[in-house]
């Protein structure tokens, strides 16, 4: 056990240096920015991460969360995935859930007194993530039970039904398909649930977005013989039954757009609640998903319904990985030959295999896939799932980071700004914080990094603390508690804002170690004085404990507050090893000549050749020739041309850089 390290009487000391190198602050933690301090520049990636509570430990301790949240952090991910909804519970506390079907939470987080998405919220957030909760299970009831499980118990009519009568699952058509049991999701009241569901969420709790996957919306595409969806299927077709065929392609088609519309409503629901919150769904690959669970995706594309999509491109060997990368988007990156149009690629972040089972896909494999999405221009990835990145994955993560995530990142749908700067960390001892009378330094119980702060109950001893504030705007204020059974039962706390002071009240000796949120304060720009602590209001004789304080900023509060990230990566390149360089052409805009410049470190054959948007060879300038070391330059003609964007792109044996030019006639 440590001792008591130190007595401190108006004590100061000076503050941490602002972290202002790229480089060192891509690898030292945020939350030693005290003043906040932002890199100078970042690139536009998302890098996600799906985190589940089956073949995972993250979720079943506070500590683990810490810990995976920090390890994701240091390593360059900026948006997490926990999941929220499966087995037919909720993780965290829900209304919506007690009043469906008699279950509030699922039980092992129910029994531990544990709200886990509370707590993976607030420690992503300390680490300037965001955090989009995953509803899994979706419109599925229950995995192996053909009762449909306590939902479908609780609610008959909820159950998706086969042309037999059966409850709907994929396992009566093949063996080898998983035995999902389905919730009706043409039903008006299972469409209402799983809604509610999911806006109790972006309601209570202070989140970034919510994410569907190859459940949401779906549905076993046997399905859509339940009384409901025969009358509703009469109703649109002059009283005719469904098909006999469930897989017929016009029934498929109708019960596919019935949950297109669905999505829809989802869409226009959420965005009446808060239009900066994201809609991401991860389907099935089409047309898979279309034809096994009515997902007809490009169709959310094409109408606008999903913000972001990431499509479950999970191969084994990278061959096959890539090759659905080009079913979407064409066989060349700047062909427009595929499935999606080519600005699906906008929103389009394929999720990627690393683990499954005893299975892993390792570092090789992933590197060479996230070099083929950004040849594709494809900005980002989630990676199916957290533990698949560590040492038992040959330290994906750590190769993932050295090698192509050392720069921090915006995801790009932010339009160039941090919906998520990391916390402000305010210590005890920080240079401008003021106490009085005697407040002793103990390691045990330990502190936020280390010692831990007490002061005797009705000593007169005060702490006042101060912070840094970059943006005017609310922020939620957390005080880091070490736990112990001599703490006071009464601390009192005083939250001080712009306009008003709020007074919490905490039983020190009740709550886990860790941050306690005091609540929410509205805040001016610069450095001012946050919270105040004074023994004398302890209402029991025992010890009073301190530690750090945190403000995380509030998005509920202050929608708009705006944090400007700078960035630095405005044009794709393919890629560009040492050997070659293509630089912008010039003039750009042209009409109608332009020259392209290029440079080579060693001597090569070459081409360079100009595409347009669709994809189609406009012209070749140069055919397989030799060039030696040094600056070249290669004039092009557009006469003939209408006005547009085109590609030029220069190719070696092994390599390839591509950029795009714009002729204005």
């Amino acid at each position: 056990m440590h001792s008591t390290q130190n007595i401190l009487k108006n004590t100061k000391k000076e503050p941490k240096a602002g972290l202002l190198a790229l480089f060192i602050f891509a690898l030292l933690p945020l939350e030693q920015n005290y003043a906040q301090d932002l890199p100078d520049q970042y690139i536009e990636e998302l890098r996600g991460i799906w985190i589940t509570n089956v073949d995972s430990d993250v979720l079943f301790s506070r500590q683990s969360i810490v810990d995976a949240m920090d390890y994701l952090a240091d390593r360059g991910f900026n948006v997490v995935f926990p999941v929220v909804w499966n087995k037919g519970y909720t993780l965290h506390p829900s209304e919506v859930a007690l009043d469906a079907f008699g279950k509030k939470q699922d039980p092992l987080f129910a029994s531990q007194g544990r709200d886990p998405l509370q707590e993976i919220i607030t420690e992503a957030h300390r680490r300037g993530m965001e955090v989009i909760p995953w509803f899994e299970y979706g419109f599925a009831s229950v995995y192996g039970d053909a009762t449909g499980g306590h939902i479908i118990n609780a609610n008959p009519h909820w159950a998706a039904r086969d042309a037999q009568g059966r409850i709907a699952t994929m396992a009566s058509i093949s063996r080898s398909a998983s035995p999902f049991y389905w919730m009706n999701a043409i039903h008006p009241e299972v469409q209402e649930f799983m809604i509610n569901l999911m806006m109790e969420v972006v309601e209570n709790y202070d989140v970034d977005g919510i994410q569907g996957d190859d459940r949401l919306p779906a549905m076993s595409v046997n399905s859509g013989y339940s009384d409901y969806t025969k009358q509703l299927y009469a109703s649109e077709h002059d009283g005719a039954a469904p098909p006999a065929q469930y897989n017929s392609s016009t029934f498929v088609q109708w019960k596919a757009d019935k949950l297109t519309n669905f999505a829809g409503k989802l869409y226009r629901t959420l965005k009446a609640q808060d239009s900066t919150i994201i809609l991401s769904f991860s389907p099935s690959i089409y047309s898979f998903s279309l034809t096994n669970y009515l997902q007809d995706w490009p169709n959310w594309i094409d109408s606008g319904y999903v913000d972001i999509v990431h499509p479950q491109a999970y191969r084994y060997d990278i061959s096959s990985y890539k090759q659905v990368i080009r079913s979407m988007f064409g066989q060349e990156p700047i062909s427009s030959q595929g499935y999606l149009y080519r600005s699906a690629r906008d929103i389009v972040y394929p999720g990627v295999l690393i683990k499954a089972g005893g299975s892993f896909n390792d570092d090789l494999y992933i590197l060479e896939a996230v070099d083929f999405n950004r040849k594709y221009d494809l900005k980002g990835e989630v990676y199916f799932f957290f533990e698949g990145l560590d040492e038992k994955n040959n330290d994906l993560a750590d190769s993932l980071f050295k090698y192509k995530y050392s720069l921090p990142a915006v995801p790009p749908y932010r339009k160039g700004y941090l919906r998520r700067p990391p916390g402000i960390i305010t210590p005890p001892d920080r240079d401008g914080n003021t106490s009085s009378g005697t407040w002793i330094t103990t390691g045990t119980p330990e502190g936020y990094k280390g010692l831990s702060w007490k002061a005797e109950a009705n000593s007169s001893a005060q702490l006042s603390y101060t912070a840094e504030v970059s943006t005017e705007a609310w922020y939620r204020a957390y005080v880091w508690l070490p736990n112990t059974s001599d703490a006071t039962h009464d601390a009192y706390y005083s939250l001080k804002g712009k306009e008003d002071t709020l007074v919490v009240r905490i039983d020190q000796n009740a709550v886990p170690k860790g941050w306690k949120e005091l609540g929410s304060v509205h805040l001016a720009e610069g450095n001012q004085e946050v919270l105040e602590i004074n023994t004398d209001q302890n209402g029991d004789a025992k010890t009073m404990y301190t530690d750090a304080l945190m403000l995380i900023l509030d998005r509920k509060r202050s929608p708009t507050a705006e944090f400007a990230a700078t960035i630095v990566s405005s044009e794709q390149v393919v890629d560009q090893p040492n050997t070659i360089a293509l630089d912008q052409n010039y003039p750009n805009p042209f009409n109608p000549t332009t020259t392209i410049p290029f440079e080579l470190s060693q001597p090569m054959a070459i081409n360079l050749e100009v595409y347009d948007v669709l994809g189609r060879k406009i012209q070749t300038l140069i055919q397989n020739e030799f060039y030696g070391v040094g600056d070249h330059a290669i004039h092009f003609d557009a006469q003939g041309l209408s006005s547009g964007l085109y590609y030029y792109r220069l190719r070696t044996g092994q390599s390839e850089i591509i950029r795009s030019m714009t002729l204005i006639k």
